[in-house]
């Protein structure tokens, strides 16, 4: 039998979305079964009684995620062109390189199906 996994949240860091059976897509700062904090992010249910799989981080790959997203400079959605906040402040319009690469890999880049 396995053993029982426990964890501790030790910051709440945001909620990115709520879903209308009120589960809650989250960042937080949880350790899990005594181990170092982690960056977490995962869905947790209402009451925190049940929580999906999710994935966490050491505080460096958090860094890493994030300077590459600023450097990405993410859309709203998909297949838009136009820039974010920080790009526009900026003066740049790193979205436009982002839909160029994402079709250039298109053409000949590696491809993944999901299973």
């Amino acid at each position: 039998m396995a053993d029982e996994i426990y964890y501790e949240v030790v910051e709440k860091l945001g909620v990115l979305s709520e879903s209308p059976t009120g589960w809650t897509k989250e960042l937080r700062v949880v350790k899990w079964n005594d181990r170092n904090p982690r960056y977490d992010l995962r869905e947790w249910s209402p009451g925190e009684k049940v929580v999906s799989r999710g994935i966490t981080m050491s505080p460096k790959e958090m860094r890493t995620l994030v300077d590459l997203l600023l450097e990405l400079g993410i859309p709203e959605t998909f297949g838009q062109g136009t820039p974010t906040g920080a790009e526009t402040e900026a003066g740049l319009d790193a979205s436009a390189e982002v839909v160029e690469s994402s079709e250039a890999k298109a053409e000949g880049g590696s491809k993944r199906k999901a299973s």
